[in-house]
């Protein structure tokens, strides 16, 4: 009797189930979902500013419709174990590598700068304050299923926790006995962008020349050396020299790529200074301090100089002002000068190397690692 009473309950129980799927069919067949739908952002443009220490400034909330589960005849099904994930990626990605990057049961999640920086790192893989193009989406999930909204496009700039550092490379080799700890030729650049590893170098060569370049940091060893590898490889090391015959060469490395390239610009009769020198308001404008021009390229021109306040620097050969060269306000510590420029701003006071070349207009203006900003 008892096995009877147990089998009828089972009968009960699945004809209860089967009469609820039943019904279900009943009130309109097949579940229908609606995905949520993000609000319209304010800006599609972001600029993230760094912060103050300790501060983490709001940049914008993200609002989204609530996702919703209808049966086919439009009856609504609540659910109550909805969750959203707010998913992005490079907008180039479309969503192959997508980050959950916030989970909340609210309709909508809010960014501050700190946090959000820290999420574009991640995405990019390196700290950035380049522009890029991102996508986002919401993932609503539950007991009915997924569903992802439409996607939003936001193309934002980061910023760096760290003041960028530009490396100073110098020429090692024939043209100075090849002293590895000498200053004596530098590499010129036409960006201060750290990210960018390009360095050139324009000038005469009396006769044929071997050298390699060394970056400041291993000055005075010829182990870490930039050195020419075969096929434009450049190769890091005590490994082969850079060979040119006499005549005039324009030499490019770029560090971060590692390649070099030799090229021969053309060049006829340039003008050779008598003498040449770096001149702003520090000296009125007058009578500026004269550089050291160069035994080996007469092209070339360095001094160093103490600066004791805040100026404008350009150039002037032969104490003409037919013959002057100046860059950009901000083209720091490296430049080029274009005829009659404005000059690059020298901030703070100290003793800097000032490097000249008058063929090209390329200078560098570069402070004293040892004296305090």
């Amino acid at each position: 009797m008892k096995k009877i009473s147990i089998i009828i309950k089972a009968f009960l129980l699945l004809f209860l189930v089967t009469s609820c799927e039943d019904n279900d069919m009943l009130k309109g067949g097949e579940t229908v979902t609606t995905p949520p739908v993000i609000s319209s952002l304010a800006s599609s443009d972001l600029v993230l500013s760094k912060p103050a220490e300790g501060q983490n400034p709001f940049v914008f909330r993200l609002n989204w419709s609530k996702v919703r589960y209808n049966f086919g005849s439009g009856q609504y099904i609540p659910v109550d174990d909805v969750k959203y994930e707010v998913q992005m990626d490079l907008n180039d990605n479309e969503f192959s590598k997508a980050r959950t990057i916030a989970e909340t049961q609210n309709l909508y999640t809010d960014f501050y700068t700190v946090d959000f920086k820290k999420v574009i790192d991640e995405i990019v893989g390196e700290e950035t304050n380049t522009s890029y193009t991102f996508s986002m989406r919401i993932k609503a999930t539950s007991s009915k299923g997924d569903a992802f909204s439409e996607t939003v496009i936001l193309n934002v700039t980061s910023y760096l926790n760290i003041d960028p550092v530009v490396k100073n490379v110098y020429i090692i080799g024939d043209m100075n006995g090849w002293n590895n700890a000498s200053k004596d030729y530098i590499m010129f650049r036409t960006t201060n962008d750290y990210q960018d590893g390009v360095y050139t170098y324009t000038g005469y060569f009396p006769a044929a020349t071997y050298f390699k370049f060394n970056s400041e940091e291993f000055l005075g060893s010829f182990d870490h050396m930039y050195c020419a590898g075969g096929n434009g490889v450049l190769e890091q090391g005590d490994k082969g020299a850079f060979y040119v015959p006499a005549g005039y060469h324009t030499i490019s490395i770029d560090i971060k790529n590692m390649t070099w390239d030799i090229s021969d610009p053309t060049i006829t009769n340039p003008t050779v200074y008598n003498q040449i020198g770096p001149i702003g308001g520090f000296c009125n404008w007058n009578n500026e301090p004269v550089m050291t021009r160069s035994t080996f390229d007469p092209h070339q021109w360095k001094i160093t100089y103490e600066f004791t306040a805040s100026t404008a620097c350009k150039f002037r050969g032969n104490k003409d002002w037919a013959n002057n060269w100046g860059g950009k306000d901000a083209e720091i510590p490296y430049g080029k000068g274009i005829f009659d420029g404005p000059g690059a701003t020298i901030q703070n006071a100290g003793n800097y190397d000032i490097y000249f070349n008058d063929l090209t207009g390329h200078y560098a203006i570069i402070k004293h690692l040892n004296k305090k900003l």
